[in-house]
Parts: C-alpha cells; sequence; structure tokens
C-alpha cells in the first residue's frame, strides 16, 4: 500500500526526498509530506490538494487505507525541531 501512495504522490511531481512515509501494523499508511510547494498555502489548501491528487490516482479502497498524510514547508519543520530543542 506504501507503495501505491508513493507513486501517486511521486507523478504528482512531489520529489521522493519530500515523501516520509509508513505503514501502520494494520497496513494503513500515513506520514509527511515536507515540499517548498506549500508555501504560501493554508493547510485546508494543502489538504484539498493532496487529496485531489489521492483521488485521482488510487482506488477508493486504497484511500480509505491513508490514515494521515501531514503537509509542512521546509521552513516549517526547521521550526518545529527549533522549538523542540530549545
Amino acid at each position: 500500500m506504501e507503495e501505491e501512495v508513493k507513486r501517486a504522490l511521486l507523478d504528482a511531481g512531489f520529489a521522493a526526498s519530500e515523501l516520509q512515509l509508513e505503514v501502520t501494523p494494520s497496513g494503513n499508511v500515513g506520514g509527511f509530506i515536507i515540499s517548498p510547494r506549500f508555501v504560501g498555502q493554508s493547510q485546508i489548501d494543502r489538504q484539498e490538494a493532496l487529496w485531489k491528487v489521492l483521488d485521482a490516482r488510487l482506488s477508493a479502497e486504497q484511500r480509505h487505507r491513508v490514515v494521515a498524510l501531514l503537509t509542512m514547508t521546509p521552513d516549517e519543520v526547521e521550526d518545529e525541531v527549533r522549538v523542540a530543542n530549545g
């Protein structure tokens, strides 16, 4: 299942280095997409664009196995790391 989600995201123009996916013990997929393409977009806009991609490239059954994909910019990740490191 992870490969199907990864392929859909790669086909949509995301780089492999932007994807951090993992499979849960029950076989669902979640993770992070860290991309500069999200700069200037709200979380809602990011998620709508992401799900439009997944809707176009995955079957309904496959989409139901995607539990959470968080969308972040590289700067947001840096900010989170900075806060975590105090």
